[in-house]
């Protein structure tokens, strides 16, 4: 294993399961991209870049995230990856093709070696046919949030009412209704209106 490997190794060792660790690396070594590990994002879990002046793609997933979570989106992310290598940008993002190849990949971590029953039975059902966002299964959601650090002062936007206002990111938010997966929010201080992810934890006020 070569130094900048091992880097990579030791890396995704801190973020996901134990018993996930060498398949989660082997998907990295079959096909390399630059592996980064962001601060907390309440838009986005993960995200994958590729830019056509670039060797290789970039592949971001968030530091808070639980183990289950984190693999969940370290592989929804490798799914994009692997797509844009075989079809460079020609197909839908959360299409079939990124479906079918989100499937196969996620498909060996499904063991209870790795995730607990009730993850496992969520993620399961949540696989059928998976969306864009994982958080957007309330199902699955639901059950890796029980696996999140506890802060007795949190909770998530979905269980805020709406009208309600909660602090997030050191600013002041109004809730207002709630779309699909989102929630439109108004910022109190500049009246701006925001979309918030529903399963966003904050502090209601």
């Amino acid at each position: 294993m070569t130094h900048y490997e091992k880097q990579i190794f030791d890396r995704i060792s801190r973020f996901v399961p134990e018993k996930s660790i060498d398949m989660a690396f082997d998907l990295w070594k079959e096909k390399p991209f630059r592996f980064v590990i962001a601060k907390a994002r309440n838009s986005k879990l993960g995200d994958f870049r590729k830019k056509p002046n670039e060797d290789f793609a970039i592949i971001t997933v968030n530091e808070n995230l639980n183990p289950f979570s984190f693999l969940i989106t370290y592989v929804h992310e490798v799914a994009h990856h692997w797509v844009f290598e075989k079809y460079k940008g020609r197909v839908s993002p959360h299409g079939k093709e990124w479906k079918n190849a989100f499937k196969e990949l996620m498909r060996p971590f499904q063991v209870l070696d790795i995730f607990p029953e009730q993850i496992l039975k969520a993620l399961n059902i949540y696989m059928i046919n998976p969306k864009a966002a994982s958080l957007s299964d309330i199902r699955l959601a639901s059950a890796l949030k029980k696996y999140d650090p506890i802060n007795p002062d949190e909770m998530s936007l979905l269980e805020l009412k709406q009208g309600q206002k909660f602090m997030l990111e050191n600013r002041l938010f109004e809730k207002q209704e709630t779309r699909r997966t989102r929630v439109r929010c108004k910022e109190v201080k500049s009246g701006k209106y925001y979309l918030v992810h529903k399963m966003a934890m904050i502090i209601p006020e």
